[in-house]
């Protein structure tokens, strides 16, 4: 569209057909949204997953994170659980064994169907499908999401990190899941 096109179309709407629109465009404008300060994992009310992930903002607002599946808010969450990051074959150890606990922790349901999927794509494109749908919801729930999303581990010498929680951000976990994930 050009300028022209852009000015027509300003001027035939109505002033709060204008200033629903320029709402709309601040929402996303990381200039003016309140930046993120701290990531709260909380009990959710949702019976098809135990926990939420909340992005909390300077002005107090709550963002709750939309994670499209199961696999990539597992795997958001695994990731928050390694505040200065991991190796992906340390994810693999003993069989998933980490993954499959935290899976179980939050879908109340046996890992079996979490070692099938694993299985059948392969753990490197299971790994990379999820990071990306994470990253994805992330940018859908702030502006800010290259600090809140899970980063690429080559500039991070190989660790699958989030630059927030890596950097020392606050990082509120459920004492459920703290006391289930670190016994």
């Amino acid at each position: 569209m050009t300028f022209q096109e852009i000015r027509e179309q300003i001027d035939s709407m109505s002033l709060e057909e204008i200033k629903q629109r320029l709402a709309n465009y601040m929402a996303t404008d990381s200039q003016v949204a309140p930046r993120p300060v701290e990531i709260a994992v909380r009990l959710s009310n949702n019976v098809r997953c135990r926990y939420e992930v909340v992005l909390v903002a300077t002005d107090g607002t709550e963002t709750v994170v939309d994670f499209g599946d199961r696999y990539s808010r597992l795997v958001y969450l695994y990731t928050l659980l390694h505040p200065q990051g991991f190796q992906r074959r340390q994810a693999a150890a003993n069989d998933y064994q980490v993954l499959r606990q935290l899976y179980t922790l939050l879908y109340f349901r046996d890992s079996n169907a979490l070692l099938k999927t694993i299985r059948s794509q392969g753990f490197d494109h299971f790994f990379s499908h999820n990071v990306a749908q994470s990253r994805k919801a992330i940018r859908r729930a702030t502006a800010y999401a290259q600090d809140f999303a899970i980063d690429r581990p080559q500039p991070n010498g190989g660790k699958t990190l989030i630059p927030f929680v890596c950097q020392g951000g606050r990082v509120l976990l459920d004492d459920s899941l703290r006391t289930a994930m670190f016994r």
